[in-house]
């Protein structure tokens, strides 16, 4: 069944405009790049197939969506794709199904496919899960180098390396960059950081639209007046005509505010709620020591806060305990299921020891008859050969016995 996507009425800037929300609790690629496009006065001379689909419809198929998508691609000048635009459009169903985006903590991503998609359409993609190089530079030299997928195959070769399972030339390397990876993952699960978000104000020009990734999701990012805002799209404020924008302020969303069309803050009395869903998510990471549920009420501001003053050293213990609880859970697992199978083969063994042996009784009649050794004859008695027979089974019985 095709995907449907609402619109929504908002006045931004003074001026009337029609944006795309999602379609459940994921914050996509698709809709992200779609209001990017739609609000962006730099792709006003692209996105007027979009603007339109999106002005006379409530509800828009995804099938009808995509190919608009497709036909701005295509007819977009400025394009800085250097690779085939009809393999590339092969790749746009994925903006709402999951692109596979690896992000690098010195702020870039691992180039592929997938950023060529944003190429496409002229329109940056960012992020601010960076490692701040000034206050800690021995921890950026052993973190920066390293994207998120990178980082975790580091983690893996460390965990097999104490357990003796593989040997590599550059053992301490591999050791210490895992420790300060750890530390960085722990300390950085909402996958924004502040100098990531000074970089983000940084890169970004005044009025400009780009797209966020954060905790697998995508956000239409603005800047206006400095500060960065994100286009609010989730279901739940589709009937709110005044949340148009979320601050984005702070790593933990506890500053965050949201505002209206015109950047005017829609509640005072209302902080924007933090969404955590993806944060716990990034929390139930097996190279992640923090498993509880994160509290956004103060206690939880204040145990967050508590993390961040650990010493690297007492973090890199306490994850090393997890990962040794994990790999003992894991031996117990595989013994539990070889019991299992065992036991399985046990049974199977017995029921086909029993099906033979029927079979060979079976075998066995059809070659000799049905000639019964108890069989007697008409005057009741047994014939000879079956008195015969008994005798030399009771021989053999006394034969095999041992006098003690």
């Amino acid at each position: 069944m095709c995907a449907e996507f609402t619109t929504k009425d908002a006045e931004i800037n003074g001026l009337e405009r029609t944006i795309l929300l999602q379609n459940g609790d994921e914050s996509t690629a698709l809709v992200a790049l779609v209001n990017a496009l739609v609000l962006s006065p730099a792709s006003a001379n692209i996105s007027s197939r979009l603007r339109q689909l999106l002005e006379s419809k409530t509800s828009i198929p995804q099938e009808e969506l995509v190919e608009t998508l497709a036909n701005t691609g295509i007819s977009n000048p400025n394009s800085s794709v250097n690779t085939n635009i009809h393999q590339l459009l092969d790749y746009l169903p994925q903006l709402q199904t999951g692109l596979s985006i690896n992000p690098e903590f010195n702020g870039s991503f691992e180039d592929g496919v997938e950023l060529s998609l944003f190429r496409l359409y002229n329109v940056g993609i960012v992020h601010g899960w960076i490692i701040d190089r000034f206050n800690d530079p021995i921890a950026y030299e052993h973190v920066s180098k390293y994207s998120y997928e990178e980082a975790q195959r580091v983690l893996i070769k460390s965990y097999d390396i104490k357990k003796g399972n593989t040997q590599v030339s550059n053992t301490d390397e591999i050791l210490e960059d895992a420790n300060y990876i750890k530390s960085f993952l722990a300390r950085t699960v909402t996958q924004l950081t502040d100098h990531g978000l000074a970089h983000l104000k940084e890169i970004l020009v005044e009025k400009s639209y780009a797209v966020l990734y954060r905790n697998n999701q995508y956000y239409t990012l603005h800047k206006n007046n400095g500060d960065l805002f994100i286009l609010v799209t989730d279901l739940d404020h589709e009937t709110r005509g005044n949340y148009v924008w979320k601050s984005l302020k702070s790593v933990n969303g506890l500053d965050d505010t949201y505002y209206t069309g015109d950047f005017i803050p829609a509640s005072l009395q209302h902080p924007a709620k933090n969404d955590n869903r993806r944060i716990e998510q990034v929390m139930s990471n097996p190279f992640d020591d923090t498993h509880e549920e994160v509290n956004l009420g103060r206690n939880g501001y204040d145990n967050a806060m508590s993390h961040q003053v650990e010493d690297d050293e007492e973090l890199a213990r306490r994850l090393q305990e997890e990962e040794d609880r994990e790999a003992a859970g894991e031996i117990q697992h595989d013994y539990l299921a070889r019991q299992r199978a065992n036991r399985r083969r046990a049974q199977e063994s017995r029921a086909n020891n029993r099906a033979g042996a029927k079979k060979s009784n079976r075998i066995s009649r059809m070659l000799h008859g049905n000639k019964n050794p108890h069989a007697t004859s008409d005057d009741g008695s047994v014939e000879p050969e079956s008195r015969n027979t008994s005798s030399r089974k009771r021989d053999k019985v006394k034969d095999k016995c041992v006098l003690m």
